[in-house]
């Protein structure tokens, strides 16, 4: 016998309180129709069953699906092992949780082109209301394509263009001044730059802010692309010209970049603060209890996903309109072993 649910509903509260359904129905939706004594009594009486509203049933009267859509273009298991992404996840389902929508996350493997063509089955089976855009390039397509499909969307990045969309930025100028001033009050004269994937708009932004600094404050600059992972700090570090001055710091994109270029640096001897220094642009526990620790970057991933899920949840209800930002604060610099003073 299937077991009967002891979730409260309008029924259940109708009957309770000895009205319609359609009376408590009007109440809780505030709705014309009722008293305001008996809308009043209605809420009491909610509150002290614990009523929620259905979230399934509330996207059907707006007429929409409920969810927010994300996809991934990662290798599920190599995700599981970085903090950043991870921690933007979290905060985009906070928030959007928050205002009752439901997060559907995809992992593709093919790139940006499978990518579109879950959008395309999200939208031609009405699964999402709006998705989240990360790691945008520099001629990315994928917003055309958003606009074109009428999905709402978030970009978390620089992106600009002439879609209908909002966006969540990230202070890099700053934060490029930070890494930069603080590698030469250290003492160190060249920098080593180990980065993602260099399509990513935001990387070679990154790699344009460093080589500016450091010919402006008249250190060497040099730049590795790889990926966000600890093999490819590894190789970047083994591949790159140490010799570019006398004592180099090596600034990795991510902290499992740096986890990489620190063991690399150890197999070859390399006294790490005393002869290279390292800085990750990204902060974790990683960067906090490798040994040893490494100073990073804190830009706060999880508050970036929850603004982008906040942002495109208010512009999927109408309360703000396309264009809207917000200005992620400038990243507060952690110092740690890798770059302490001899």
């Amino acid at each position: 016998m299937p077991r009967k649910s002891s979730r409260p509903t309008v029924t259940t509260i109708a009957r309770e309180l000895g009205i319609s359904p359609a009376t408590v129905s009007y109440a809780l939706n505030d709705k014309p129709g009722v008293s305001a004594a008996m809308r009043a009594r209605v809420l009491e009486h909610a509150r002290a069953v614990g009523w929620t509203p259905h979230s399934g049933a509330q996207a059907l009267r707006r007429g929409r699906s409920g969810n927010i859509g994300l996809v991934l273009v990662r290798d599920p298991e190599e995700l599981s092992r970085e903090p950043f992404y991870s921690a933007v996840t979290a905060g985009i389902e906070a928030a959007t949780s928050a205002h009752g929508f439901e997060l559907l996350i995809r992992f593709v493997r093919g790139g940006v082109d499978d990518e579109v063509d879950v959008f395309r089955a999200w939208a031609h089976q009405r699964r999402v209301d709006g998705v989240v855009l990360l790691d945008l390039a520099e001629s990315d397509h994928r917003p055309a394509v958003l606009e074109a499909l009428s999905l709402d969307f978030a970009v978390l990045g620089h992106y600009v263009g002439p879609e209908d969309f909002v966006k969540v930025t990230t202070a890099e100028a700053d934060d490029a001044v930070t890494v930069v001033d603080h590698l030469i009050e250290r003492g160190y004269d060249g920098c080593l730059q180990l980065t993602g994937p260099f399509a990513y708009a935001h990387e070679r932004r990154r790699r344009e802010l460093l080589h500016r600094l450091c010919a402006q404050r008249g250190i060497e600059h040099l730049h590795v692309p790889g990926t966000y992972t600890v093999d490819s700090g590894f190789h970047a570090f083994e591949q790159a010209d140490r010799a570019l001055s006398s004592r180099p710091a090596v600034v990795t994109s991510s902290d499992l970049i740096a986890v990489g270029a620190l063991r690399a640096a150890a197999a070859r001897g390399i006294n790490v603060p005393g002869d290279l220094g390292l800085v990750s642009w990204d902060d974790s526990l990683i960067a906090e209890v490798t040994s040893p620790s490494v100073t990073a970057l804190s830009r706060r991933p999880f508050d970036m996903g929850r603004s982008a899920g906040d942002l495109l949840v208010q512009k999927i209800e109408g309360r703000i309109p396309g264009g809207s930002t917000v200005e992620n604060a400038p990243a507060t610099l952690i110092p740690r072993d890798s770059t302490a003073r001899g």
